[in-house]
């Protein structure tokens, strides 16, 4: 992918802001408002200072206090309005960006996740996203507010003393001169953070996940070391960052020293030469720390800015990764499958010149049960991962009722197709909303049925909330095979005209499996079926075995026909397996 440039993304980062325009406006003429209205303080002090001490205009002390004092209740009611209006603004911009990555990472294909991670994903739904939100509520208000203020307080200094004046301006660049020493190492040392506890992340969501096996082998100590050796590289960068910064803040606050005593100082003198009365000094003096704070604050914002865009360049990293499986202008919804699929011809690579499936042919008629055999990482979980559309082939095409199912929009084939995986995956919610995510309008009859297909309803029964008992964080509350048989369930729940078993059964034990065969059986029955098996007995009775070797289909047949291939692979498999060699390879 192209690297982006700053000014690119902050401008797409913008977009997200246009919708909110109008109130803006209005919050930007009240930080006008607001600005003006904080320049009045000095200038009432000066004419206290000369028109009513030193001149003796004293009827005018009590208008001139009143004034002074409702200056500032002013100025707090307009700064807790525009401070709403911009929290407002911010978290519904924020809501709205974290929803677009959201729904975007769900456009993009497996390849993508299996490279970034889970951790990696929510850093940057989180993490980065709340960056940007602190920068975007906060930190524009004080850009704006201070930015007014300066132009204001730069114009009243030239009107009190254009000599002074000059020599105020002749020392603003030194602030810039610092920042931009600064500025660079602090955005490189923000990187590495960044992509440090990206790697931190990834790293407490694996541990955490497998804590039952980190328990399990006694391997506490070693992951606590592991992380906090982890942290405390991410510690060493966040410490240059704050070193950085912390040597800008001491260059800001040099300069302003020299500035103070410089602006004093001169100050004096014209006091001394009659150019200026006491109360313009003090009023000058006043609006010169007007000018350099708002200065100062600029550049520590410009620094968070930094900061900030790394944050923001981190989030279009994944708006900008491209949707490399999406339905086409002209896809059409596939009406009620029979379930006849075909494989013209298909190849596949995830990386470009290695291919991992190689001329693919099958035509699998309606109702017909297949069974995919073969070593791991033969291409038997990718052959259904393309049928699912989960990637797109390189060469060929995969139809369905004759339908290429590249013409078709992927959620009216998804709700046709069932599948089953290996590793199960629940919600942390009740048995009966993990059922109901295969068919929300399922009735409760239907969803006993399923239940009783996947051998799970006697066990809801036996739970003291039966089906409105909760599972768990990943099912944790459930066996592996009480899990395993609550997603067969759930599949089974959205009647579907193809069913996909990758090692549906292989979690199981032997009772379970025995009754889960025989049900099955039922189930697939009407049904185009394809199935992954790890023990072998389970796919003897398929239709069709195709077995795969390096990408390819190798041999195909009913069992009985591939146990008279003299030296077939499936024999082999069959004989390896059968005799309980233990040195034999996944046969799944």
């Amino acid at each position: 992918m192209e690297p982006r440039s700053k000014s690119e993304n902050f401008r797409k980062l913008l977009q997200f802001v246009r919708p909110y325009a109008p109130r803006l406006a209005a919050a930007l003429g009240l930080i006008v408002l607001l600005a003006l209205l904080e320049m009045a303080p000095p200038l009432i002090t000066m004419y206290i200072i000369d028109e009513v001490i030193v001149v003796g205009r004293w009827e005018m002390l009590e208008a001139a206090l009143a004034l002074l004092i409702l200056v500032p209740v002013l100025a707090a009611g307009l700064r807790v309005l525009n401070a709403f209006t911009f929290s407002y603004v911010s978290s519904r911009l924020i809501m709205k960006v974290r929803l677009t990555l959201y729904e975007h990472i769900f456009r993009l294909s497996l390849g993508y996740h299996d490279e970034m991670g889970t951790g990696k994903v929510m850093s940057r739904m989180m993490g980065d996203v709340a960056t940007v939100r602190q920068m975007v509520s906060m930190q524009m208000l004080r850009v704006i507010t201070d930015f007014v203020s300066v132009v204001a307080a730069v114009g009243i200094c030239y009107g009190l003393n254009w000599k002074m004046a000059l020599l105020m301006t002749v020392l603003i660049p030194l602030y810039l001169v610092n920042y931009r020493i600064f500025v660079g190492p602090i955005r490189a040392t923000s990187r590495r953070w960044r992509r440090q506890m990206d790697d931190v992340s990834v790293g407490l969501q694996e541990r955490l996940s497998g804590a039952r096996l980190v328990k399990a082998y006694g391997r506490e100590r070693r992951e606590d070391r592991a992380f906090a050796a982890e942290t405390r590289e991410g510690l060493s960068y966040a410490m240059q960052t704050q070193t950085h910064r912390a040597s800008a803040s001491a260059g800001f606050w040099v300069v302003s020293g020299l500035r103070n005593t410089l602006i004093f100082c001169l100050g004096c003198y014209f006091v001394i030469q009659g150019e200026m009365t006491y109360g313009a000094v003090m009023a000058f003096l006043s609006y010169a720390m007007r000018v350099f704070e708002p200065i100062l604050n600029l550049m520590n914002v410009g620094i968070r800015f930094e900061q900030m865009m790394v944050s923001v360049d981190r989030i279009y990293e994944v708006l900008d990764h491209p949707v490399e499986v999406r339905d086409t202008s002209h896809a059409v919804d596939l009406p009620p499958l029979r379930g006849h699929v075909v494989f013209d011809g298909v190849w596949f690579e995830y990386n470009t010149g290695e291919p991992v499936l190689k001329h693919i042919c099958l035509d699998v008629h309606p109702g017909q049960t297949v069974a995919l055999v073969g070593h791991t990482g033969c291409g038997k979980s990718t052959l259904t991962s393309l049928l699912m559309r989960y990637y797109d082939v390189t060469e060929g095409a995969i139809t369905v009722d004759g339908y290429d199912i590249r013409d078709v929009r992927m959620t009216s084939l998804r709700k046709q197709v069932g599948q089953v995986l290996q590793d199960s995956v629940l919600f942390n919610t009740t048995l009966r909303e993990n059922l109901f995510y295969g068919n929300s309008g399922a009735s409760e009859r239907q969803i006993i049925d399923a239940a009783k297909v996947g051998e799970i309803h006697e066990f809801a029964m036996r739970t003291r909330d039966g089906y409105d008992s909760r599972v768990g964080d990943g099912g944790i509350r459930l066996s592996v095979g009480e899990k395993q048989r609550l997603a067969i369930a759930r599949a089974v729940l959205t009647d579907p005209a193809i069913m996909i078993l990758d090692e549906a059964t292989s979690a199981l034990d032997s009772l379970s499996e025995a009754l889960i065969q025989s049900a099955m059986a039922n189930v697939l029955k009407g049904r185009t079926s394809f199935v992954i098996a790890h023990r072998l007995s389970t796919v003897v009775n398929a239709d069709l075995i195709l077995v795969m070797y390096r990408g390819e289909i190798v041999e195909r047949g009913n069992h009985e026909s591939l146990m008279k291939i003299p030296n077939g692979k499936y024999r082999d498999l069959i004989n390896q397996q059968f005799a309980g060699n233990p040195a034999v390879e996944d046969a799944g």
